[in-house]
């Protein structure tokens, strides 16, 4: 095999930063990484984004389609193949099975060209008691069926992830695992700012810090029906709920939680139409500030909110159908909630509130057993499955 073979991919997503989500920061990360190895360049193909000035300055090219009514569509096609011609790509990579790793498949197949698609999580998984689930509606289910039929390989981010893709028919020697990747680095960098000042948290409190929209799939009331359950007695826990704040501050009230729960809003605050890329100063610091990073989704295929908490060196707790389980050494960094009931977490927590202090002075150790995840490791993974492809 021919390891210095020119690589050109092709990304093509539907959002992408300076949108805020994983998947855009997947996309924009692999790209500005991929870009750095010799040998390789990467382009993005994106739907329109109007409310991002076409001057953005992005560090790859950068393919908008634009708008128009029932054209939309077949305009996004020609923007795929407008990448394709004006980049020489050699190889495409489609996000999301039914978004843009159908589109991939389309466009790879009339350009003659490997396609790579890459699951990020919500497309396969699914929760039909909550409404959860790409696969709920009709037409997505056969854009995955297309993308896991006719692409060269598929990327999991995680075993979970790949479990319900062979599930979905996926064939296992088909799909390669890649998890997503962290800024190790850029988040060692930030400078330390002292959060629990700014909250009026005291050396002694049990800091858990809680990141994300307050969506049914997170369960973020199981949090609070387990904190309900400890109020009162000795222990000092409190909780951050970093995210926008919706109707959490009448689930605070409805459990008698003002004492204990402190809702920070979004981090950042977009205001102005000011765009900015993690890592964000703030959010770090308030990892930092924090004793236990933790996530009761029902179904998450790998984390990026904890796993940025490992990058500061926080330990995280997550229940069992979480992909981030594949980078959690129970007891080192981490924990899996097997009970996941309202007093299961609470006996949980009241465990690690007794051990906080063992994993005050291992925080350097718990950040190190993610550092093989640096963005710049991740490009160099994908670079290789690129070359499986097309050797």
């Amino acid at each position: 095999m021919n390891g210095q073979k020119d690589i050109r991919v092709g990304l093509v997503t539907e959002n992408h930063f300076p949108r805020f989500g994983g998947m855009e920061f997947f996309n924009h990360f692999l790209a500005s990484s991929l870009n750095q190895l010799p040998g390789t360049k990467a382009a993005v193909a994106c739907s329109d984004m109007p409310e991002v000035p076409r001057s953005f300055p992005y560090p790859y090219p950068v393919y908008r389609a634009r708008s128009f009514s029932y054209l939309t569509q077949l305009l996004i096609k020609k923007s795929i193949e407008k990448m394709i011609v004006k980049e020489k790509i050699n190889i495409l990579h489609g996000m999301m099975l039914h978004g843009g790793g159908a589109k991939a498949v389309k466009a790879a197949k009339k350009c003659g060209l490997p396609v790579i698609v890459q699951s990020h999580g919500s497309d396969v998984q699914c929760v039909p008691e909550i409404g959860y689930g790409a696969q709920l509606n009709p037409r997505n289910q056969s854009n995955l069926k297309h993308s896991i039929q006719d692409s060269n390989k598929i990327i999991a981010v995680s075993s979970l992830n790949r479990d319900m893709l062979i599930e979905l028919g996926a064939a296992p020697e088909k799909i390669i695992i890649v998890h997503n990747g962290v800024l190790f680095d850029e988040i060692g960098q930030i400078p330390l700012i002292d959060m629990r000042r700014k909250y009026d948290l005291r050396r002694e409190d049990f800091v858990i810090l809680s990141v994300g929209r307050n969506r049914p799939i997170k369960r973020i009331s199981l949090i609070f029906d387990a904190l309900s359950l400890l109020k009162g007695d000795s222990r000092s826990i409190k909780c951050i709920c970093v995210g926008p704040t919706e109707d959490l501050a009448a689930a605070v009230k409805k459990y008698g939680l003002e004492n204990q729960v402190i809702l920070t809003g979004p981090i950042p605050e977009r205001k102005g139409g000011n765009i900015m890329a993690p890592p964000f100063e703030e959010l770090i610091n308030l990892y930092r500030a924090a004793d236990l990073f933790i996530s009761v989704s029902y179904v998450e295929a790998f984390s990026l909110s904890g796993l940025d908490a490992l990058a500061c060196g926080v330990p995280v707790l997550v229940c069992k159908a979480q992909g981030l389980t594949d980078v959690i050494v129970e007891g080192k960094n981490g924990f899996v909630l097997q009970d996941e009931s309202p007093s299961g977490l609470a006996k949980m927590l009241a465990q690690l509130y007794r051990e906080r202090r063992e994993f005050r002075t291992s925080r350097e150790d718990i950040r190190k057993s993610v550092s093989h995840l640096s963005w710049q490791n991740i490009a160099q993974e994908l670079r290789r499955v690129y070359l499986s492809v097309l050797d």
